[in-house]
């Protein structure tokens, strides 16, 4: 299921920034859950909701749904368990965790209900991350509550001092973000440079329109479409090329032209002018978003799969959003909680893009698989009876990365009705060559294998029998071979069969 908001766009950027009072469509991401605002005002939510940051009571309820008893919203933000809301008349709503103070509210309830903010003036905008929740005033103050280790501001909003006027606030997951009218960046907190109570103005950094904040880090887009970072560096997250930390700003690598940043933890994404989408840092989770760089960390940008179009961006730290100019809502990462609007039990990580509410099929059980050179698998799944192992019903073929959902699978429900997969076998050799053929009507399908040696993989043939590609297992296949052949039908194609000739 595609999901898909057909709305007229006005995309703001990622960092706060002063806003009218209407809303845009926006999109913010905590550490497990995400957050949309539509044009209409109205705030719906989905993923983790063990305290409450969904807006409703259910814990156990990940999939997209509404907050009920808001309107007029104008901006979102999230933190690592709660979620920040603005309206049209400048007051600020919070649910979710409030062990810190993080919601603005005393005492340790987490309500699972919007709740205002009090002692708060007209604010234009917001940021949260970790434990720490800000807002920019329509003065160009900053208010801070909530706690980081350097500073501990409480539960009741305090005015944020020695800043001169503001026009845009990020917060990093355990410092605080401020872009001033000269366009000079301000950090206090522990910002990977160093630790401090009192705002100071980061060195090295002019020209900057928009920032971000992860772990001890500082990201920030200057105006000629350059990305910078200053601090926490172990893995990649300052996109340099080194996994390494600095206090002097360095520009990230192999990026240009880039109109809005994002950070969370140790994953920071940047949004290209052409609508591509770039991850680099931490990707134990997956959230760099490419099936190609499937190592743990990546130290320079990566495109996050074949996005085309994208006009907003959140990281959550081990999950990432982006949202199309069509309105459409993209997910990947880390989905033991929920976070890429999927059930959990069904997927836990998903390397690709997918859409919020997708339909997730159910777990491969592989009777063949091979993994290819692009990452990707190529499976041929059953159901088992589990009171007779040697018995397979419901047979088909899927195509696609490790984790999150296919790129092909056929049947499309392969529990409502036969597959129409066929086996045959053909000699050549001391060896047999199996094949396992299916149509979709437009393209024929053929995996070939062996049970030793290479050659396995798949010819894709159009509807005239012009072979349009071939992909290669790169490892060697694993196979239930007599399973196949129990299970599958024999091919009406093959000269030889589904016997080895004698």
């Amino acid at each position: 299921m595609h999901w898909s908001i057909r709305i007229a766009l006005s995309i703001a950027l990622c960092s706060a920034t002063l806003q009218g009072q209407t809303a845009n469509l926006q999109i913010a991401a905590g550490s497990s859950h995400g957050v949309l605002l539509k044009t209409d005002g109205s705030v719906w939510t989905w993923g983790g909701n063990s305290f409450g940051q969904l807006g409703r009571k259910s814990e156990d309820d990940w999939g997209l749904a509404q907050v009920t008893r808001l309107s007029g919203i104008v901006s979102i933000a999230a933190g690592q368990e709660f979620t920040l809301a603005l309206d049209s008349h400048g007051a600020v709503w919070a649910w979710g965790q409030n062990k810190d103070g993080q919601l603005g509210t005393r005492g340790a309830k987490d309500p699972r209900e919007p709740a205002a903010v009090r002692g708060l003036p007209r604010i234009v905008a917001l940021a949260a991350a970790g434990t720490h929740s800000l807002a920019l005033d329509i003065n160009g103050n900053v208010w801070e509550w909530g706690a980081f280790p350097a500073r501990h501001p409480g539960p009741a909003p305090e005015q944020t001092s020695n800043l001169p006027r503001i026009t845009a606030i990020a917060a990093g997951d355990r410092h605080s973000i401020a872009l001033d009218s000269s366009r000079h960046v301000w950090v206090w907190g522990d910002h990977g440079a160093e630790v401090s109570f009192s705002p100071g103005q980061l060195p090295g950094l002019s020209d900057v329109v928009a920032v971000a904040g992860a772990y001890q880090l500082t990201v920030a887009l200057k105006k000629d479409g350059t990305v910078w970072s200053v601090g926490y560096g172990a893995a990649g997250q300052r996109g340099n090329g080194a996994a390494e930390s600095s206090s002097e700003p360095v520009m990230v690598i192999g990026l240009s032209d880039v109109k809005a940043i994002t950070a969370r933890y140790m994953d920071v994404m940047a949004l290209k002018n052409d609508g591509t989408v770039w991850n680099w840092g931490d990707n134990h989770y997956r959230q760099l978003g490419n099936p190609a760089f499937n190592q743990e960390e990546e130290n320079k940008p990566v495109r996050a799969g074949t996005l085309t179009g994208i006009a907003a961006i959140a990281a959550g730290g081990s999950h990432s959003v982006a949202i199309n100019s069509n309105g459409t809502v993209w997910t990947w990462g880390q989905n033991d909680r929920g976070a890429l609007g999927a059930d959990p039990e069904s997927l836990n990580q998903s390397d690709v893009p997918m859409h919020p509410g997708q339909d997730i099929p159910p777990p491969c059980r592989e009777l063949f698989s091979c993994l290819t050179g692009s990452g990707k698998l190529i499976s041929i799944c059953g159901d088992q009876d589990e009171s007779n192992v040697g018995k397979w019903s419901a047979i088909h073929y899927r195509f696609g990365p490790v984790n999150g959902p296919p790129d092909l699978m056929f049947p499309a429900d392969p529990a409502s009705a036969p597959p129409s997969l066929f086996f045959s076998e053909e000699k050549r050799g001391r060896d047999p060559i199996r094949s396992i053929r299916f149509s979709n009507g437009a393209y024929t399908y053929t995996v070939t294998y062996a049970l030793s040696g290479d050659g396995a993989g798949v010819d894709v043939k159009d509807a005239k029998g012009r072979k349009v590609t071939s992909i290669s297992c790169a490892e060697r296949p694993e196979i239930y071979d007599d399973y196949l052949r129990e299970n599958l039908p024999c091919d009406p194609k093959s000269p030889d069969g589904c016997k080895t000739p004698k």
